[in-house]
């Protein structure tokens, strides 16, 4: 698309953090998937995407392909007609840095959804979730729990109504997982996902 590619060339030119962030680094020419009706917002980029210019290209990455896999997703390509992006578009070293990057990045991140429009967008930890939500949900209670934008909103930030699921962090440092009752909650939104790509759900 020729709105995503001005976009991704506008990301790459943008130093606006530099100046103020600690350990600043730019991942150029990021590979971030393909439009489709599926949109995944992380934090942002680490030492992996940094190294290999890919999103999610760790070994979080590879647990977040197992669960588009288990939710149905193309099984040698799960990232087939997903996009995939984050809160903020560089790396820091400092977390006080992620507020002043996440308000600098901003703009970006509503041009890439409104570019894609995306039936689904999963956020993916905390900070994304605190970042995109439009309930006073709190975090821990709103994890794997899908939820229509037009149940809450007259009319969203971005101009259509989607469905929002907020998922875990896939990092294998996270202790949510150790829990089997989380465990099944996330199996569940697997679940959820699939009978919506199938068009199962209605929206309203």
């Amino acid at each position: 698309m020729t709105e995503l590619r001005v976009i991704h060339e506008e990301i790459d030119r943008c130093r606006r953090c530099e100046p103020a962030v600690e350990g600043f680094q730019k991942p150029l020419h990021l590979d971030r998937g393909g439009p489709g009706k599926l949109l995944i917002v992380g934090q942002g980029p680490g030492r992996a995407e940094l190294r290999k210019s890919r999103a999610f290209a760790g070994q979080s990455g590879t647990t977040l392909d197992s669960w588009l896999r288990a939710a149905g997703l193309n099984g040698d390509n799960p990232r087939k007609g997903v996009y995939l992006t984050s809160i903020i578009k560089c790396c820091h070293s400092s977390p006080r840095d992620f507020d002043l990057m996440a308000r600098n990045c901003t703009d970006f991140l509503e041009r890439q959804m409104i570019a894609i429009k995306p039936r689904l967008l999963i956020t993916l930890g905390r900070n994304a979730y605190l970042n995109l939500r439009f309930t006073t949900e709190d975090y821990a209670q709103a994890l794997c729990h899908p939820l229509h934008t037009s149940r809450y909103l007259l009319v969203s930030q971005f101009g259509f109504h989607f469905w929002f699921l907020p998922w875990p962090h896939p990092s294998g440092l996270n202790r949510w997982h150790n829990e089997a009752e989380n465990r099944q909650r996330l199996q569940d939104s697997f679940a959820f996902i699939k009978k919506l790509t199938e068009g199962g759900l209605e929206e309203s």
